[in-house]
């Protein structure tokens, strides 16, 4: 369970950091991770905002279906240059599992201080991928 911790956390990491680099400075590759990463995480967040009724939902998968989009409009230059695009689903997982974590830490935490870094967590991975597009 420690290992999976550290394996999730390094992940993460290491999603978060080649994110936070401006887009032209990104390989195709790197592009295209950022892009099916960011469809994951909008893809887990618009879920639980229809499911909630939350009046944000169409918005958030309007961004969802934008990086949709960019990843698909990305993956036949990847391919080109050797990436598979197969791992595009994996990388969408990848993005949609930390937001899943992260909104159950938000919502079911007793200490508050984790539901609150859960929520900067959240809000801090969001504005990465929004300023991607932005």
């Amino acid at each position: 369970m420690i290992s999976e911790k550290h394996t999730l956390a390094a992940a993460a990491f290491l999603i978060t950091s080649t994110l936070a680099a401006p887009l032209s400075a990104l390989s195709l590759a790197e592009q295209a991770q950022a892009f099916a990463t960011c469809a994951g995480r909008y893809s887990a967040v618009a879920t639980r905002q229809s499911a909630t009724h939350n009046p944000d939902s169409d918005a958030t998968r309007a961004l969802q279906t934008s990086f949709e989009s960019l990843l698909e409009a990305t993956l036949p230059h990847a391919a080109e240059a050797g990436i598979d695009p197969r791992r595009a689903r994996s990388w969408q997982a990848s993005g949609w599992s930390e937001m899943a974590h992260l909104m159950r830490l938000q919502q079911r935490s007793t200490d508050t201080t984790h539901a609150d870094r859960a929520t900067r967590d959240m809000h801090r991975r969001l504005s990465t991928c929004r300023q991607l597009i932005l």
